[in-house]
């Protein structure tokens, strides 16, 4: 473990429970972020991505209404 990581494991156990549910929710946005970021980098995302497109641009897609209609 890190110096810096063992010093703000340190300063997250003197916070609040409010304080710390408050940096848990701007951890899990910046995670979010950040996971997005590398998916939309991904070369086999990318593909995915497109190839939904295509296939929405051709109308080869089902509603959600449809798709609930069919169970």
């Amino acid at each position: 473990m890190t110096q810096a990581l063992s010093s703000a494991i340190e300063s997250i156990s003197a916070l609040t429970l409010e304080e710390k549910h408050q940096l848990w929710l701007i951890l899990d946005e910046a995670i979010a972020q950040s996971e997005e970021s590398e998916w939309l980098e991904d070369d086999e995302t990318k593909a995915e991505i497109q190839q939904v497109r295509e296939e929405y641009q051709k109308g080869d897609y089902l509603t959600l209404d449809a798709y609930l209609a069919l169970k």
